[in-house]
């Protein structure tokens, strides 16, 4: 049904009346495949929030037994004839009207899913069972890639019937799982999208790996374990120690990996002790996540955290509280991992060895299924893909070195397949660090950027994206975001608030270094 071809011109009564009939029209069985339409409705314009009027649709895709994938399609008026594929975080998906609202003020076909699962809880893995002890391969290859492929195909389907014309460009943006799940496109399925916008993707189970190991370097010895404020006075030391290498002193280290700031500085004197000093064990337990853990082979664990993050650590690894006593790293990292690699969230893990979990890491064929780790995007690149990369610098979750260790490999990869320099891919793959910023937002760094603006630039105008404007909410600072290897650094002269007095420049030798030897 040609809907927008029938409307125009007709008066808005009228108009109306025929938009909520195309759109209740989509409920019609045998339209989408393997999908019901649970509902269609229209939603009015909310001036207040800048939302369109559209075109609300609910939906079960079931590719086959046992799969049931919930999906939402907002279909606004005013289409501006592209897609929109909104990425989900934690062990949930994202069917939200927040999530869409960002595409749909711009006029995008938005699309969601819950991966397979209806539950809202992100540290909830139970989906992923079938019996105890065992993984559901069918609700890991939902959450993996197959919901989020399916969302986009049947979306896609949905949207040309609505409106009578084929999508014109496809967009996805994902940030932490939704991060992973933009990885799987671009390896999986290199036709769904235009463009890609995966940030701090947890694109294997090393980040939960390197969750596990954490917790263990502050709990396993319960000497180990620094209280808020310890943590409070390692993190003040870093900054006095590396705030000012980006030329500006403003709480915010720019370039932590070329900060080598020793907390043996804090360790306590003769006859020293409290919450003003470290014990050794409190030393060797912040050493260990500044230098991350390896197993004997070689493989990573656990991977460095960035010096400047520490003030994330009292939630992510130190915890403390009766109903969180090990912190997030625990109850969304650690049991996280046992879900999918053990089938047992409960797993005892206090003494379990890196040689002992990434041997089974290795030997899992679940894991395979879950991981979007191929560096070979060539068929992506080819097709005239991009793929944009961004990571918090100060994320003390998945570590933003992950990120640049598979960005240096996917590089170095598919510039290999293709047989063109490295340099080449610029022109399609591009990672930005946001400096000063937690896991995917937080931090004291600004967490806000348009990066969906940066993208139709990119892919409609062939545009590369050089520096983005990031902002922060209830604050006047303003930072570049720079294509890596380039980092802000103040350019000693303006406003230390604004964009504008930042040069992108290249960080330290030892920053491009590091990811390579982490890897």
């Amino acid at each position: 049904m040609a809907l927008l071809g029938v409307i125009t011109g007709a008066e808005p009564a009228r108009a109306e009346t025929l938009a909520d009939a195309a759109c209740t029209g989509l409920t019609a069985p045998g339209q989408f495949l393997d999908t019901t339409v649970t509902s269609a409705k229209m939603v009015p314009a909310n001036t207040a929030q800048k939302l369109p009027a559209y075109c609300e649709i609910s939906a079960m895709v079931r590719p086959e037994p046992g799969s049931n994938i919930g999906v939402v399609f907002r279909l606004p008026e005013g289409w501006n004839g592209k897609f929109f594929g909104i990425g989900g975080g934690g062990f949930i998906g994202n069917l939200t009207l927040q999530g869409a609202a960002p595409g749909l003020m711009k006029g995008y076909a938005t699309a969601g899913t819950d991966t397979g699962h209806p539950s809202t809880d992100g540290t909830d893995g139970s989906f992923l069972l079938d019996r105890p002890g065992h993984v559901n391969p069918i609700a890991v290859a939902d959450f993996g890639f197959r919901a989020i492929h399916l969302m986009t195909t049947v979306g896609k389907a949905v949207a040309n019937t609505y409106y009578g014309r084929p999508v014109s460009k496809a967009y996805y943006q994902g940030c932490s799982t939704g991060g992973r799940e933009g990885l799987a496109e671009v390896q999986r399925y290199p036709d769904d999208y235009d463009g890609v916008i995966a940030g701090a993707p947890v694109y294997d189970l090393r980040v939960q790996t390197s969750a596990l190991f954490r917790i263990q370097a502050f709990h396993q010895d319960p000497a180990s374990t620094l209280t808020a404020e310890q943590v409070g006075i390692v993190n003040k030391a870093v900054l006095a120690n590396c705030d000012t290498v980006d030329g500006l002193k403003d709480g915010i280290i720019n370039d932590p990996m070329a900060c080598k700031w020793d907390p043996a500085a804090l360790r306590c004197k003769a006859g020293e002790s409290g919450a003003h000093c470290l014990t050794p064990a409190q030393v060797k337990a912040v050493r260990i996540s500044y230098s991350g853990v390896k197993a004997k082979n070689g493989a990573v664990a656990a991977w460095p955290l960035a010096r400047g993050s520490e003030m994330d650590w009292i939630n992510r690894s130190i915890g403390g509280q009766p109903n969180n006593p090990y912190g997030s790293n625990h109850t969304l990292g650690a049991r996280y991992l046992f879900f999918l690699l053990y089938g047992d969230p409960d797993k005892a893990w206090m003494n379990l060895t890196p040689d002992q979990v990434m041997g089974d890491l290795a030997k899992s064929k679940v894991i395979k299924e879950f991981s979007a780790d191929n560096p070979d995007i060539s068929q992506f690149v080819k097709k005239g893909g991009k793929l944009l990369l961004y990571h918090g610098g100060y994320d003390p979750g998945p570590s933003p070195v992950g990120t640049l260790a598979y960005f240096n490999q996917a590089q170095a990869v598919t510039a290999a397949e293709l047989g063109v320099p490295i340099e080449a891919l610029n022109k399609d793959v591009r990672l930005f660090m946001a400096t000063g910023v937690y896991h995917c937002r937080g931090g004291p760094g600004p967490d806000q950027f348009d990066l969906l603006s940066a993208m139709e630039t990119w892919a409609e105008l062939g545009q590369a994206p050089e520096r983005i404007v990031a902002t922060k909410a209830n604050s006047p600072i303003s930072r570049p975001m720079c294509a890596w290897p380039a980092l802000p650094h103040y350019k000693g002269e303006g406003d230390p608030n604004a964009e504008a007095s930042f040069a992108c420049a290249a960080p330290a030798a030892s920053t491009k270094v590091a990811a390579k030897k982490a890897a």
